[in-house]
């Protein structure tokens, strides 16, 4: 498992079992309960229930996005111009603090292991009672067990452990002791072993070993240590109906005790229980059987509503990644083998051959820098078959797809076999910070709005073309971007959130031409972000999305007849970058050039550049433009020094 999602998912977990046992807490104070049966079996059933809700309860698998696989490993590639931001291996923290708690619980378990070794030094050490002193022999006949009894003169406190073969350890004093002492300490002790409770101890030891971090498992295990030693206190009184010497012999066994050793087996004493079990011992408490059912029902039926609200409002995420829910190309079944997730370090090392991508001029001029995520497949000769894209500006998701699928690599073999594998390609494209030292230019506020509302606002809008090559393989699908509107109503930043990689680039060359009525906020003009949605659909040949202003009721203008060919497509960018140029940005990112890019050239100019008495302006008039004999003529207007669009009329021919 990825270590951000196993500490997510840890997280998660911890706060589940911490309000489980602090409602399961309060609801034990709320009702009274005393009775040290009654808890015992309630803190041992809270625990069971918190060790077992990972196994009971549903896992939430990830957001199901197009395209969108959570890694395990990443290979990144550093494309820097000049002194780059950061580096690009960043610290592993979430693999450090995994060890920690994997340690952690593992120096845990080792603790215990050596405790038992304590335990068996100490009873090699000690010296055999046979036969055992006639008030231990008393009180084996009661009880009914008969454990090896053994002096220690290591210990201060008695200690039981073991199985099959049960040992009771004494403490070098206890000959010393009064008989009615001894009859205590001796009835104590072998209810623990007839009770087996060494073993639940152990049990819980080492179960609990992976929460050593958490508060709430280490006060449940507290609980239910108080509890079972209540419980064995009032069998004691019930064997030796002798109240006072028991409550001697744990005043006299606390003031023995220097230092508590550490020992994974029953103590007859833990000093911070003391006061709580005499009260305990002088205050019996009795609970009939109706009150006990009803008690465990009403608690349970509490812990069952809350650990239900508990699971939802804190999941656990799978690891695994959904199936991609959208349409692909159909694929002909080959006999290839199920890809196989392989880590960063394996796939860098059979890296034999890479390219880097290059920086697009377009993209250095607009100042876009950041990181393309890109989950890639490797066929059974190393070559890069497939690739999604899950994260990235368009503009930098085409070189980093142009370089990748050149990436040769060494074939992965398992079990003597060549077999294709997966992972995440992380590509960085970051620019020298040629404005360090400038003051930046403050922004207005951003908002954002839904893709329904944001299509209301849409003035004017350029129909992606479907890729032939798309066409031809059958892929068809959504293209999600997450686009950022200025105070002007342009598309200032475009974001891939989902798609096919082979859609998304002209998705993104029709979405970044769009232009919106500005977002308005107490009068002034803000910026807004929203998501659009570009629908490719094979049967109507015609790419549709969910922005459309025919959805709001806006009239839409009609788009040119045919495709436009590259070459003709590269001339109109040539001439609007030298006849349309604006003073802060290139011509064919401004209106008029977008509209000559779209359009090509209008059939008639009305250009008014130097007006005396209004800003300048320009009309441009296209006639039938659609070429159909019943198309409408078009007309838009520029105004400003910069002719930005502010109008557009549609007349009948």
């Amino acid at each position: 498992m990825n270590p951000s999602i196993y500490l997510t998912n840890l997280f998660a977990y911890s706060l589940q079992v911490g309000v489980l046992v602090g409602i399961g807490t309060l609801l034990a104070r709320a009702f009274r309960v005393r009775h040290p049966g009654t808890l015992l079996l309630h803190w041992r059933l809270l625990l069971a229930v918190c060790l077992v809700l990972p196994a009971i309860q549903p896992w939430n698998r990830p957001a199901e996005r197009e395209f969108l696989l959570t890694p395990h490993k990443t290979t990144r590639v550093q494309i820097t111009l000049g002194p780059a931001f950061g580096d690009s291996d960043r610290f592993p923290a979430y693999e450090l603090l995994a060890w920690i708690l994997i340690s952690g619980a593992g120096l845990r378990c080792t603790w215990l292991i050596l405790g038992l070794f304590r335990l068996g030094h100490y009873r090699r050490t000690a010296r055999f009672l046979d036969p055992p002193p006639p008030t231990v022999q008393e009180m084996q006949a009661k009880v009914g067990v008969a454990p090896r009894v053994y002096l220690s003169a290591e210990l201060d406190s008695p200690v039981t452990f073991g199985m099959q073969t049960p040992v009771m350890l004494l403490p070098s004093s206890f000959p010393e002791m009064q008989p009615s002492l001894q009859k205590a300490i001796a009835c104590h002790e072998l209810w623990h072993i007839r009770r087996k409770d060494w073993l639940s101890a152990l049990l819980e030891g080492f179960l609990a070993a992976p929460f050593w971090f958490h508060p709430a498992v280490w006060w449940l295990l507290d609980r239910i240590q108080l509890c079972r030693e209540q419980v064995v206190d009032r069998l004691v009184l019930q064997t030796t109906q002798e109240r006072k010497p028991y409550l001697e012999a744990l005043l006299q066994t606390a003031l023995a005790q220097a230092h508590p050793k550490f020992t994974p087996a029953t103590l007859f004493l833990s000093r911070h229980h003391l006061t709580e079990r005499v009260v305990s011992i002088l205050k019996e408490v009795s609970m009939s059987k109706t009150r006990l059912i009803a008690y465990l029902v009403t608690v349970w039926l509490v812990l069952f509503l809350t650990g239900k609200l508990t699971v939802q409002v804190f999941p656990l995420e799978s690891a695994g990644a959904p199936e991609s829910q959208s349409a692909t190309a159909a694929q002909p079944d080959n006999g290839s083998k199920k890809a196989v997730v392989v880590p960063q370090e394996l796939l860098s090392k059979r890296l034999v051959h890479q390219v880097k991508p290059t920086y697009l001029p377009e993209a250095k001029q607009l100042g876009i820098q950041g990181e393309v995520l890109l989950e890639i497949s490797v066929n059974q000769k190393g070559e890069v078959e497939n690739i999604s894209v899950t994260k990235g500006h368009p503009l930098l998701v085409l070189s980093a797809l142009d370089a990748v699928k050149e990436w040769k690599y060494m074939p992965f073999v398992v079990d003597g076999a060549a077999v294709p594998v997966s992972s995440t390609v992380s590509v960085n494209f970051t620019l020298q910070d040629s404005k360090a030292g400038t003051p930046e230019k403050s922004q207005s506020p951003l908002i954002r709005l839904g893709s329904r509302v944001m299509a209301t606002n849409l003035i004017y809008r350029v129909e992606p073309i479907y890729p032939l090559e798309a066409k031809q393989k059958g892929i068809a699908g959504d293209v999600v971007f997450e686009v950022t509107i200025n105070e002007q109503g342009e598309v200032s930043d475009v974001q891939v959130l989902s798609g096919n990689a082979m859609l998304v680039s002209a998705a993104y060359e029709a979405v970044r031409q769009w232009r919106y009525t500005p977002v308005l906020l107490n009068g002034d003009p803000i910026r807004a972000k929203s998501t659009v949605t570009i629908q490719f659909e094979l049967e109507k040949d015609k790419p549709t999305a969910s922005a459309s202003p025919q959805d709001s009721g806006s009239p839409a203008i009609p788009n040119p007849p045919g495709d436009v060919t590259p070459q003709e497509h590269s001339r109109r960018i040539a001439y609007a970058n030298e006849r349309f140029v604006a003073s802060d940005k290139p011509g064919s990112q401004t209106d008029r050039g977008r509209i000559y890019l779209t359009w090509g050239p209008p059939d008639e100019i009305e250009s008014h550049p130097d007006a005396a008495t209004t800003y300048p302006f320009e009309i441009w008039r296209y006639r039938n433009l659609g070429g159909k004999p019943d198309q409408r003529d078009v007309q838009l207007e520029f105004v400003g020094t910069d002719y930005k669009l502010v109008r557009r009329e549609r007349a009948a021919r």
